[in-house]
């Protein structure tokens, strides 16, 4: 077998890595309407199991490159894929609310392990060196991974038969099936490797803030989708139909991928801004949506808020990425900056439920809507202050 094709074997299995990974993540989305209905989970319950990953992500990420530079990429990858079943086994066969934080937790080590590892394969093994068609390669991955996951979930429950387990082991029988292909990969080793731990220098603080928060804000929005919104769309639906909920939740990553491809020529100032008042007519929507119960409305909101995510997540990292490029710390501040997107999956969808015990859930979504166009107003008023300071 020729060394070229056996890297562009290695190349594929990376990206079908990257997507089935992610889809384990958030196949559960699709059923969660199921769960609530079945008294299985309730509102604050879904939140926490939403948001738990966090817990085995976070801290597996800030050691996920030492990992790789121990181990290599195969032992990594294997491990990551052997995590996400588990994880995905215990959700699926559980049923309980116990079982599914474990599972959770273990899906959640298993992103922090593939991550950032996979996506730096992806641009490494690309066949024709091409960088930026890696880097498209790696969102499209992810972003349409964890947006068709709660779509295909939802169509599996609605036709098929054991609706709380067959879409878990279907997606657990794939990733089974990449665990061969896992021999394909790199296992190049670093004899001496050490860990990066988040550090952000002080001369870079101020960008790294603006950053950040934009990265923190965009990701709240797929969050709620994927956790809350399904949920409270089915609410409104006068059926148990899972199908339309998951359309609303899938809906924004789908979009935010198709987004980023096509908005790389944007300057990154220019993304933020767009992002940033999408945002707000998005949460504006999404607040109209939840008290006309209207399901086109909530839609529309999940396309606008796949728009806003694109173009505020991709203006972010492009600005902070120009900045840092020829710095030492620049693997210290990237990790820094995946634990800013990493709460903005969890903290905000927690605190949706923890008031949703106090609120109606649809209410508690008006509120999170109020978030996001409070913190998108500020951000916008923010950065025109600075260019007028740059001005002076």
């Amino acid at each position: 077998m020729s060394n070229s094709f056996q890297s562009k074997i290695a190349y594929w299995a990376c990206v079908t890595c990257s997507i089935l990974l992610m889809m384990s993540t958030n196949i559960a989305s699709g059923v969660y309407p199921l769960y609530k209905s079945l008294n299985i989970l309730n509102a604050l319950q879904i939140t926490e199991v939403f948001a738990a990953y966090i817990f085995g992500l976070i801290p597996t990420l800030l050691i996920s490159s030492w990992l790789h530079s121990k181990y290599g990429l195969r032992i990594v990858i294997l491990t990551a894929l052997t995590c996400s079943i588990i994880g995905t086994l215990i959700i699926g066969l559980g049923n309980e609310f116990s079982y599914f934080l474990c599972g959770r937790i273990f899906q959640g080590i298993a992103v922090g392990l593939s991550t950032s590892n996979l996506a730096a394969a992806i641009v490494r093994l690309e066949p024709n060196g091409n960088h930026h068609r890696a880097a498209l390669a790696t969102g499209l991955a992810m972003t349409n991974g964890g947006g068709l996951a709660p779509i295909i979930g939802a169509l599996i429950a609605q036709y098929f038969a054991h609706p709380t387990l067959t879409p878990y082991l279907i997606i657990v029988l794939l990733l089974c099936m990449m665990l061969p292909l896992t021999f394909s990969m790199p296992h190049v080793k670093n004899s001496n490797p050490k860990i990066n731990l988040p550090r952000v220098p002080h001369s870079h603080k101020d960008v790294f803030k603006r950053s950040a928060t934009a990265a923190f804000l965009a990701w709240t929005v797929p969050a709620i989708f994927l956790s809350v919104v399904p949920v409270v769309v089915a609410s409104h639906l006068p059926n148990s139909n899972l199908i339309y909920p998951a359309i609303a939740a899938g809906a924004v990553l789908i979009v935010s991928g198709i987004t980023q491809a096509l908005g790389m020529r944007l300057k990154p100032e220019i993304a933020l801004q767009c992002g940033y008042y999408t945002l707000v007519i998005a949460a504006s929507l999404l607040i109209y949506g939840e008290f006309s119960s209207a399901f086109s409305i909530i839609l529309a909101s999940s396309v606008l808020g796949g728009i806003g995510h694109g173009l505020t997540f991709l203006g972010a990292t492009r600005l902070l990425n120009a900045t840092i490029s020829k710095l030492e710390a620049r693997t210290e501040i990237l990790a820094a900056y995946n634990i800013a997107i990493y709460l903005g999956v969890g903290i905000p969808v927690f605190c949706v439920g923890v008031l949703s015990t106090l609120m109606q859930t649809s209410e508690a979504v008006c509120l999170f809507g109020g978030f996001v166009i409070a913190l998108s107003a500020y951000n916008l008023v923010k950065n025109r202050n600075k260019k007028l300071e740059y001005a002076q």
